[in-house]
């Protein structure tokens, strides 16, 4: 399908006829933020057998593709607004492929209240596919990885390791669904900053122990964290108990969670279980950030509060 006409047919619907869009006839994109905000930015890139199979269809994998994007805005404590699409194709990609993919596009972006204002195509041997993700926060509000303070109680939303589980191939309803469809804590990160619970999160992409490592090194302190705080859900304890070559610890270094680790302060813990009762969202204390010799140490104890040997943090690019 020729460059326009697939503009035309299937990604122009998804600006919602914002003006930022221009209605996709420039090749560029206006945004303007409202007064005393700025603007949040954050690319992702879906290479095809590496993010993605082609197998798993256009749906999945649009819908992934945009909602991992939005778990990056999610961890700054932003509201999304806009997006830009970096779609390619090949002799292989049919229309139904293209239809599936932009509706995919459209049941996540209307789930999120944001649009598409632009974009790009390319033919490729290979299907690549980006997304560059606009949010908007107030000035001097965002949430960073570097301010990590020491003393600071350590939180993970939602459970761990599910995504891997779906990845590995289980077929529990549940875990595929978490594989394909990441939930995106918009919601989480906005009231973390309304009710200045937080100056510090990042999203599970490579991994729990992974992305706390990042924490610690931007913010030059180290961590403890207790197995037996970290919230794992039900159906994948039982495929532990089920699956002996599937240990704790590797749920704890998978990635693909896009759940929110975010630092708060210790006399915060009651407003934050609030705030769980309020999103329906279960919240973790999994441990407290500490001072190390060794800075950017995690130590993860074990039900006897005996130190694990850690021998991956996660997964690496």
């Amino acid at each position: 399908m020729h460059e326009f006409n697939l503009i035309e047919k299937f990604f122009k619907p998804l600006t919602k006829a914002d003006k930022a869009s221009q209605n996709l006839a420039d090749d560029v994109a206006r945004i303007a933020p409202k007064s005393g905000h700025e603007l949040v930015i954050s690319k992702d890139v879906f290479i095809e057998d590496i993010h993605f199979l082609l197998k798993d269809g256009g749906y999945k994998i649009a819908s992934k593709l945009l909602r991992t994007n939005l778990s990056d805005i999610a961890s700054s404590g932003a509201q999304p607004i806009h997006y830009l699409l970096g779609f390619s194709k090949n002799k292989n990609t049919d229309e139904k492929f293209i239809k599936d993919f932009c509706r995919g596009l459209k049941d996540t972006q209307n789930k999120f209240n944001l649009n598409l204002i632009g974009g790009d195509t390319v033919n490729s041997e290979k299907l690549v596919f980006s997304i560059t993700i606009f949010g908007t926060i107030k000035k001097d509000k965002f949430l960073s990885r570097q301010n990590a303070k020491i003393g600071d109680l350590i939180y993970v939303s939602g459970t761990v390791g599910d995504a891997f589980l779906g990845l590995k191939g289980s077929k529990n309803k549940f875990l595929q669904k978490r594989h394909f469809f990441p939930d995106p804590r918009i919601d989480l990160g906005l009231n973390l900053i309304k009710n200045k619970l937080s100056k510090c999160a990042i999203d599970i992409s490579d991994g729990l122990l992974a992305d706390l490592t990042q924490i610690c090194k931007s913010s030059q302190v180290s961590a403890i964290i207790h197995e037996k705080k970290i919230p794992i859900s039900r159906p994948a304890i039982k495929i532990l108990e089920k699956n002996k070559e599937i240990k704790k610890i590797d749920l704890f270094c998978a990635g693909d969670d896009y759940e929110l680790i975010f630092t708060s302060a210790a006399k915060n813990s009651k407003k934050i279980a609030d705030l769980a009762t309020k999103l329906k969202l279960n919240i973790s204390c999994i441990g407290e950030i500490s001072k190390s010799k060794k800075t950017n140490k995690i130590t993860l104890l074990d039900q006897e509060e005996h130190s694990i040997k850690i021998n991956k943090l996660g997964y690496e690019h």
